[in-house]
């Protein structure tokens, strides 16, 4: 199977309660943005993994998501049904 490389790019905060903390703030496939991200500050860096092409088709759904989806479909036939 292909894989991907992908590039979470993090930076430090400080929290709530006063502890210093890591955020994702992005996703990048350039390798090269990574590292400008990386360069704009001490606080910043990233993180790579490696991912199969497909993971979409791959991802498990939680049941909350097949409802809300669901619930959309049911929603827009609604409001088509009201348009007519």
């Amino acid at each position: 199977m292909d894989r991907a490389r992908i590039f979470v790019l993090t930076s430090l905060y400080i929290d709530d309660a006063g502890n210093v903390a890591n955020r994702n703030v992005g996703v990048t496939f350039d390798l090269l943005e990574a590292e400008a991200h990386r360069a704009q500050g001490i606080e910043n860096d990233f993180q790579t993994f490696s991912v199969f092409v497909n993971w979409c088709e791959d991802a498990e759904q939680s049941n909350l998501v097949t409802t809300m989806r669901d619930l959309r479909a049911m929603v827009q036939e609604m409001q088509e049904a009201a348009l007519r």
